[in-house]
């Protein structure tokens, strides 16, 4: 048999190695990659559960705004039904201070009327002492 060369068994040998090498190198990279398409997939389920709450958010401040344009419909009819009432009671107010100043004037009417009265009575009570004192001496 024949002895091996030196310089072939070395070759060889480097050979075996860079093989090694190779498939160490390939196995990182098969590690790292997996990894990181790892990594990639953990965020890309983060970013499907944070996409959903907030659709679920929106959809929960979809419903409030529904909720709070039902409410404003409703304030908006109750204030056309108090400005329609404030309308009315500013009208009786109105009646009543019409009212009033038809009284006052009523009463200053009364006043002159029963000032005059008394003007006339004290004129016909002297004339009614005049006559009594004129039948008195007849």
């Amino acid at each position: 048999m024949a002895t091996p060369d030196p310089v072939l068994t070395a070759i060889a040998r480097l050979e075996e190695r860079l093989v090694e090498r190779i498939d160490d190198g390939i196995r990182e990279l098969r590690l790292d990659l997996n990894g990181r398409f790892d990594a990639v997939h953990h965020r890309l389920d983060r970013l499907e559960q944070e996409y959903e709450m907030i659709k679920a958010g929106m959809a929960r401040i979809e419903a409030d705004v529904g909720v709070l344009n039902a409410d404003v419909g409703t304030l908006k009819a109750a204030v056309a039904r108090i400005e329609k009432e404030i309308g009315s009671v500013k009208q009786s107010v109105q009646d009543v201070e019409a009212q009033l100043k038809q009284e006052r004037e009523d009463r200053e009417d009364l006043r002159a009327q029963v000032f005059e009265f008394r003007r006339r009575l004290v004129e016909l009570e002297g004339r009614v002492q005049e006559i009594e004192g004129r039948l008195s001496r007849d």
